[in-house]
C-alpha cells in the first residue's frame, strides 16, 4: 500500500527576514594575494599551441595555464596545478556541449622576452597580455585599447584552503567608475539591488548550515556570470560554490570552494566575454550556454491555478471556473494544476504523478474540451512524493537515490532523486510519459512544474552521487540535471517515447542552474506576500534576465503566510505588475474554504474595481501579443530579456544603475510598478534624449538625466511610458491566444521620432520555427517628418499564416488631424470610430480622437504576398481632414446581457473586444444598449450578427419598450462570417434611449454590435 503522509499542502515559507543575506554576503573571504595564497602561478617555462584555437603555458613549477578561443569575442582561461589534468570540456554542462567545437575561433600569438601577446581574430575582439615573471593575465579591448581586467604580480590565479580546495582569480582593484551586475539571484528570486559594485555575492544551493537555520531557503538562480559596464563579462565554469567580490574591502575577483569534500578540487576555469554593449554580452553568453527555450505562445497568456480551492478543484471545477471567467470577458490561456489532479490524497503529500480516478476520471475528455477552448495545461510534480511514483527504487545504484546515511538530515528523505544518474532521469521521464504525456493517451499536458527539488541542503558535501562526484560539486548542477531529464533527454528527442518537435515544452522548476535555459525554465518559489518582496522580485526578474533566463516566472502576489492579501495589493501586484512581466500568473495563499472567495486568485471573485483593473490589463496584454511574443522570439534568438534592466538600453548613464525598480518592457515601453498602496509619489527616471508618453493619458514628458519625474500613484495603475518613435503592434483582443486573429494587424505609433519594429509570428506551438525556419517577419516603419507609415509584406511563412490582412494604424501625439490616404489613393472618408470605419461600405477610413490626439487609419483587407515588398503605405494625402460621417457603433460586450448571453471571442471578425454569444435554449433572451440621440427622428438600427445554423434565428427590436421591427438573422454560413440586419425606427432625443434585441426562438445568433445611423 502506498504511504499517506499527514502533510496536506506545500511548505509555506517563514517570513523573509534575513533571506537577502544569500545575495549580498559581507563577511566572505577576501580575494587571495601573495601573502595568504598557498600556491600561485609561478614564472613562465614554455608554451605550446593546439591548432589555431588554444595555447597552453607551463610554469617553472609544472602548473599549466590554457587559453582557448570560443569564437572571436570569447576566451576561455583554464588553470591546473602541477600533476593535474584539465577537466574535460563536458564536465560541466552549463556550457552547451556543442559550443566547445561549434563556436570555433582562433588566437594570434606574438612572443617577446617578457610577454606573450594573444589576440582574437576580430578587429574589435580581445587582446590578452600574459606576463611571464610571474604568469599574470591582462585583458584589453582591441577596438579601443581600453583595459578590461588585469592581474598584477601579487594578485592572480591561486589555490588555497585545506588540500587546495579553493581556486581563485584575483584582479587588481577596479577603477572607481566600473560598475558590476551579477546575473542570477539568491534564494527565492530576491535581489537587493542591481548594481553590485562593492558587494560580495554568493548565489549557491543552500548549504547544510544554512538549511539547519532556515530549511525553506529555496529557488536560487545559480548563474556564475557577471557583467561590467567597461564592456566585458565573466562566466565562471564550475558547479562548486562560487563567490564574487566586486571591489571594496574584499578586493575584485572570484573563487570556487570545494569544501575539502574528498573528491576532486575545483579548477580555475572561466570565460572572458567581450561586448562592449550589454546586449552583445548577453548574446554571446547565451551562444555559449544555450539559447533560452521558447515556450508555446499560450504560456504568455494568463495563467491561473487552483491552490486556493484545494478542497473542491477537480476537472469539472476547472471547466466551470474557466467558462465563468471567460463569460465575464476575461482572458485565460494556461491552467496550472497544483496537487489536486494527482492520484492519492490530492494534497501536497501522499499523491503522485497520475491522474486521479476520483477527481479526474476523464482526462482525455477534458483535453478535448481544453483544445476546443484554447486552454493549455501544466501538471505538477512534488519531489517529496517521488517514492510514490511507479517503479521507484530507493538507495544508490541500482537505485535512484543517495545513500541513506547522507540523507538523514533531509526532510522526506525517502524521496530524494539523484538526477546525476542517467537511470534516474530515464525513469522519471518514463513515469511522466506513461501517466500523462504520451500523445496516444490524449491527456492534457503542455508543461511540467518541477516543484521542491531545492530543499536538500541537509546533504553533506562529502556525499557521493551516482556520477562519482561529491555533493559539494554536484549540488549546484541539481536543477540543470533535472531539466536534462525532463527536457533534453525526455521531451526533446524525436522518436518513440518522446514528444520531439511537435510541441514545445513549458518545464519549470523552483530554482535554476546556468545552461538550464536551453531545456526549461525556472520559478522563484514560495515567496512572501509583501511590497518589500515585490521590490526584491522586480530586481530578481532583471538579474535573471541578465543570466539567460528571460521568462521570469513569479507568483504574482506571493504565496504568503495563509492570510488574505488586500484589494490594493491584488490590484498593484497580481494584476498591475504581473500583467507587464514575462509570465502572468496571479497568486496568493489563503484558502477560500477558510477565508471566503476574497482568497481566490481569480478576478471574478474580487472587488468591482479589481475586476475592472483586471479587464484593462487583460485587454492590454492580449491585444499586445504581437509585441510580447516578438520579445519572446528575440529572447530565444539573442538572450535579450523581455523585461530589460534599464542598464541594457542605457549602459553609459549613471541613473540606469540606481533606478532598478523600473525596467524596459522591450525596446519601447518603460514600466515602473507601484510597490506600495496608491497615493504616494514615485520618482521615475525617463531617460533624456527622447519624448516619453504616459501610456494611460497620452501626455508627453521630456526625458531628463538630471531630474526624475514625480509621479503620484493610483492603486491599480502601473505607471507605463512609451518612447517617441515607438511602434506597438497589436491584434484585436481575444480571450485566448488561440483565438487571436492574425487577419487584422494593428499598430500604435508614437510621433516625435522615426521608428521601426519587426513583428515575428509562427504557429505558436511546434518547434517548426527552429527546425524549419517556419516564421514570418513583418517590418513596420514610421517616418516622423512625413507622417508616413509603411507596412511590408511578411518575409517567410508558417502553417496557419493569413492569406489576407486588414491594417489599423493609430498615430499618437498629433496636434491636429489631416487627410490620409492608402497606397497613393484619394483622401479617406472620416468616421466616428474604428468600428464605424470597419463596418462602412468601403471597410476603410480615418478617425480623429480630439481628446487623446490620435489619428487612426483603417485599411481594407489586403492580400498577403510572402516576400512581396510593401503591403500598404499610409501617409497624408495633402487634403484636409474630411467631415465625419457614418453612425455610432455600440458594442455588444458593453451592453446589458441577460444570463443566456456570455462574452466570447472564439470566432474572429468581431469589432471591439468581443461579442455576445447566445448560450441559452429559451426564447426571450435579451441584449440591451443605452444610446444617445442628438436629434429626434427616424434612425436606422443595424445589428451585426453571425448565424452558423441552417435556418433563420429571428429577433425583435424595440426602442424604450416599444417594438420597432423584426430582424430575420438569416444563416451566414459560419460563426466566423458576420452579416447585418436593420430596421428603421423613430428615436427620441436624449442620452438614455434603450434599444433592445429580443430573441424569439430557442436558438439565437451571436451578436457583435448595434449601429445607429
Amino acid at each position: 500500500m502506498m504511504k499517506r503522509e499527514p502533510i496536506n499542502r506545500r511548505t509555506v515559507l517563514a517570513t523573509a527576514a534575513g533571506a537577502l543575506a544569500a545575495g549580498a554576503v559581507t563577511s566572505m573571504p577576501h580575494i587571495a594575494a601573495a601573502a595568504d595564497a598557498q600556491e600561485q602561478l609561478t614564472d613562465y617555462a614554455k608554451h605550446t599551441t593546439d591548432g589555431a584555437r588554444s595555447i597552453t603555458v607551463t610554469s617553472v613549477t609544472g602548473q599549466r595555464l590554457r587559453l582557448t578561443a570560443y569564437g572571436e569575442q570569447m576566451v576561455r582561461v583554464s588553470a591546473a596545478r602541477a600533476g593535474e589534468e584539465f577537466f574535460s570540456d563536458t564536465r560541466y554542462e552549463m556550457v552547451r556541449p556543442e559550443s566547445h567545437t561549434a563556436l570555433g575561433g582562433s588566437l594570434q600569438l606574438t612572443a617577446t622576452t617578457d610577454t606573450l601577446e594573444i589576440r582574437t581574430a576580430a578587429a574589435d575582439g580581445l587582446r590578452i597580455v600574459l606576463r611571464k615573471k610571474p604568469l599574470r593575465l591582462e585583458f584589453y579591448s582591441l577596438a579601443t585599447g581600453a583595459s578590461l581586467a588585469k592581474e598584477d604580480a601579487t594578485r592572480g590565479i591561486s589555490w588555497s584552503g585545506t588540500n587546495h580546495t579553493v581556486a581563485t582569480e584575483a584582479f587588481v582593484p577596479p577603477p572607481l567608475d566600473e560598475r558590476f551586475l551579477k546575473a542570477g539571484h539568491g534564494v527565492l528570486g530576491r535581489a537587493p539591488r542591481l548594481d553590485r559594485t562593492g558587494d560580495t555575492v554568493s548565489h549557491n544551493y543552500a548549504d547544510a548550515a544554512a538549511a539547519a537555520d532556515n530549511p525553506n531557503d529555496q529557488a536560487p538562480a545559480i548563474v556564475p556570470f557577471y557583467l561590467s559596464n567597461k564592456g566585458y563579462g565573466v562566466f565562471f565554469n564550475t558547479t562548486f560554490d562560487t563567490t564574487f567580490n566586486f571591489g571594496g574591502s574584499n578586493g575584485y575577483g572570484f573563487f570556487a570552494d570545494g569544501h575539502d569534500s574528498g573528491g576532486v578540487s575545483p579548477q580555475l576555469d572561466y570565460f572572458l566575454i567581450n561586448g562592449p554593449r550589454f546586449a552583445q554580452l548577453l548574446d554571446r553568453y547565451t551562444q555559449l550556454t544555450g539559447r533560452p527555450r521558447l515556450p508555446q505562445r499560450s504560456v504568455f497568456g494568463l495563467q491561473l491555478s487552483d491552490k486556493n480551492f484545494a478542497d473542491v478543484s477537480d476537472q469539472d471545477w476547472w471547466r466551470e471556473k474557466i467558462t465563468q471567467h471567460r463569460a465575464a470577458g476575461f482572458p485565460f490561456d494556461h491552467q496550472v494544476n497544483d496537487n489536486r489532479w494527482r492520484e492519492g490524497s490530492g494534497s501536497w503529500s501522499g499523491s503522485w504523478f497520475e491522474f486521479s480516478h476520483e477527481r479526474w476520471p476523464d482526462p482525455a475528455g477534458y483535453q478535448k474540451w481544453a483544445a476546443a477552448n484554447g486552454v493549455t495545461v501544466t501538471l505538477d510534480y512534488n519531489r517529496n512524493n517521488t517514492n510514490e511514483m511507479a517503479g521507484w527504487k530507493g538507495g544508490p545504484p541500482p537505485g535512484y537515490s543517495l545513500a541513506a546515511a547522507d540523507l538523514k538530515n533531509v526532510k522526506e528523505n525517502n524521496a530524494v532523486a539523484d538526477w546525476s544518474n542517467p537511470d534516474t532521469r530515464a525513469w522519471v521521464w518514463k513515469v511522466f510519459w506513461d501517466k500523462a504525456l504520451n500523445p496516444a493517451l490524449k491527456f492534457p499536458g503542455d508543461g511540467l512544474w518541477i516543484d521542491e527539488v531545492d530543499d536538500l541542503g541537509g546533504i553533506p558535501y562529502t556525499a557521493k552521487m551516482a556520477d562519482g562526484r561529491t555533493w559539494a560539486e554536484a549540488r549546484n548542477a541539481y536543477f540543470l540535471n533535472v531539466h536534462k531529464a525532463v527536457g533534453g533527454e525526455g521531451w526533446d528527442p524525436d522518436g518513440a517515447g518522446h514528444i520531439g518537435t511537435a510541441k514545445r515544452p513549458w518545464n519549470w522548476s523552483r530554482g535554476a542552474t546556468a545552461g538550464q535555459q536551453r531545456y526549461g525554465h525556472y520559478w522563484t518559489g514560495d515567496i512572501s506576500s509583501t511590497y518589500n518582496e515585490m521590490r526584491n522580485q522586480i530586481r530578481g526578474m532583471q538579474t535573471a534576465g541578465l543570466g539567460g533566463f528571460p521568462f521570469a516566472n513569479i507568483d504574482g502576489g506571493g504565496f504568503g503566510d495563509g492570510n488574505l492579501i488586500s484589494d490594493a495589493f491584488y490590484r498593484n501586484w497580481p494584476v498591475g505588475w504581473s500583467s507587464l512581466a514575462p509570465i502572468w500568473r496571479p497568486h496568493g495563499t489563503a484558502s477560500t474554504k477558510d477565508r471566503g472567495k476574497q482568497a481566490s486568485r481569480w478576478p471574478l471573485d474580487q472587488s468591482t474595481q479589481a475586476r475592472a483593473d483586471f479587464a484593462t490589463y487583460g485587454q492590454l496584454r492580449y491585444s499586445m501579443m504581437p509585441y510580447i511574443y516578438t520579445l519572446a522570439h528575440q529572447a530565444n534568438a539573442t538572450g535579450m530579456p523581455m523585461a530589460r534592466a534599464m542598464v541594457i538600453d542605457y549602459q553609459d548613464r549613471p541613473q540606469a544603475y540606481t533606478h532598478d525598480l523600473q525596467y524596459m518592457w522591450g525596446p519601447s515601453l518603460l514600466v515602473a510598478p507601484v510597490t506600495s498602496d496608491g497615493g504616494t509619489v514615485q520618482q521615475i527616471w525617463l531617460p533624456a534624449g527622447t519624448t516619453w508618453y504616459n501610456f494611460w493619458a497620452d501626455i508627453k514628458h521630456t526625458g531628463s538625466d538630471t531630474a526624475d519625474l514625480p509621479y503620484t500613484t493610483r492603486t491599480g495603475e502601473t505607471p507605463l511610458f512609451v518612447k517617441a518613435g515607438a511602434i506597438l503592434p497589436r491584434y484585436p483582443y481575444a480571450q485566448s491566444s488561440a483565438y487571436l486573429t492574425k487577419r487584422q494587424l494593428e499598430m500604435d505609433v508614437y510621433a516625435g521620432a522615426d521608428g521601426a519594429f519587426e513583428v515575428v509570428e509562427d504557429d505558436g506551438v511546434t518547434e517548426a520555427y527552429r527546425t524549419g525556419n517556419r516564421t514570418s517577419v513583418t517590418r513596420l516603419t514610421y517616418a516622423n517628418a512625413s507622417r508616413r507609415v509603411v507596412i511590408a509584406h511578411p518575409k517567410g511563412t508558417y502553417d496557419g499564416a493569413p492569406g489576407g490582412r486588414r491594417y489599423v494604424i493609430r498615430v499618437h501625439g498629433l496636434d491636429a488631424p489631416v487627410g490620409m490616404r492608402i497606397n497613393g489613393g484619394t483622401t479617406l472618408p472620416a468616421f466616428t470610430s474604428e468600428a464605424a470605419a470597419l463596418l462602412s461600405d468601403g471597410g476603410a477610413g480615418s478617425v480623429w480622437n480630439a481628446g487623446a490626439k490620435i489619428l487612426t487609419v483603417v485599411t481594407p483587407e489586403i492580400s498577403v504576398i510572402t516576400n512581396g515588398g510593401n503591403a500598404v503605405t499610409v501617409e497624408p494625402s495633402g487634403g484636409s481632414f474630411p467631415g465625419v460621417g457614418g453612425g455610432t457603433v455600440y458594442q455588444a460586450e458593453n451592453a446589458r446581457l441577460d444570463s443566456t448571453f456570455a462574452i466570447d471571442t472564439s470566432h474572429p471578425g468581431y469589432t471591439g473586444t468581443g461579442y455576445a454569444d447566445f448560450t441559452g435554449t429559451a426564447a426571450g433572451s435579451t441584449i440591451a444598449w443605452t444610446v444617445a440621440v442628438t436629434a429626434a427622428g427616424p434612425k436606422r438600427l443595424v445589428v451585426r450578427y453571425a448565424n452558423g445554423g441552417g435556418a433563420d434565428r429571428p429577433a425583435t427590436i424595440d426602442v424604450n419598450g416599444k417594438k420597432a421591427g423584426t430582424l430575420a438573422m438569416s444563416p451566414t454560413g459560419s460563426l466566423d462570417i458576420w452579416a447585418t440586419n436593420s430596421v428603421t425606427a423613430e428615436l427620441p432625443q436624449g442620452n438614455d434611449i434603450t434599444v433592445r434585441v429580443i430573441l424569439t426562438q430557442s436558438q439565437g445568433a451571436n451578436i457583435d454590435s448595434l449601429t445607429v445611423l
